[in-house]
């Protein structure tokens, strides 16, 4: 996955053909838009929008990336479809609800390994707090080789007194900050947002899910 950095000069470019938006800090960061991990025959791919916007509504920074399913997410689809499994930590799924709960934290990097089970340092005071997002877009399967693609939005307000350093948000099942709720993807950012008072940053999360074509 590349990581480019686009300069004040670029940054004031692109701001010029986007009516409204003013980058402050003169830098636009972006990924690749299309998820780095793909397996032959089928997959389930999650990539992250991040835009950090100040109190005047101003954007501060914009950054995407690929998300990490992990284990438990894994082996919960796979209970959703087939039926319960060892492997998820909900045992029904009724038990399960739905994965479209979003939180953010600002503790240290996360581990690397697909056994994540929550955020480093959780964040949940001062209005950012963890909350079922909503269901926006959703792209249709229609054709051979079309995925079907749904987005979840969350968007947070910071107003604590001093600065919040994001760095991380996950997908989860509950609004609870427990270790028995059920994770099903996790994310470092590319890089950490500085929220300050009044502050908002907008998580808009897209999970793929794309199978072969191949008929015989």
């Amino acid at each position: 996955m590349k990581t480019t950095t686009i300069g004040m000069f670029a940054a004031i470019a692109f701001a010029v053909g986007m009516v409204g938006i003013n980058f402050s800090d003169g830098q636009l960061n972006l990924q690749d838009d299309t998820p780095a991990s793909t397996m032959e025959g089928g997959s389930i791919l999650g990539h992250i929008e991040l835009i950090h916007t100040d109190k005047d509504g101003n954007v501060v920074s914009y950054q995407q990336t690929d998300n990490a399913i992990v284990n438990d997410g894994r082996n919960c689809v796979a209970m959703l479809l087939f039926g319960p499994n060892s492997g998820c930590r909900a045992s029904t799924a009724s038990g399960l609800g739905k994965y479209t709960v979003i939180g953010v934290g600002n503790g240290s990097a996360l581990s690397g390994s697909t056994s994540q089970l929550i955020l480093n340092g959780g964040i949940n005071d001062n209005g950012i707090v963890r909350t079922t997002g909503t269901l926006d877009t959703f792209t249709n399967a229609t054709n051979n080789s079309d995925p079907a693609v749904q987005r979840i939005k969350a968007t947070f307000t910071w107003s604590g007194a001093t600065t919040n350093v994001v760095t991380q948000a996950g997908l989860f099942n509950d609004t609870a900050l427990a270790t028995t709720t059920s994770t099903f993807a996790v994310k470092n950012f590319p890089s950490s947002v500085s929220m300050n008072t009044g502050d908002q940053l907008t998580v808009n999360w897209d999970i793929t899910i794309d199978g072969s074509d191949a008929f015989s």
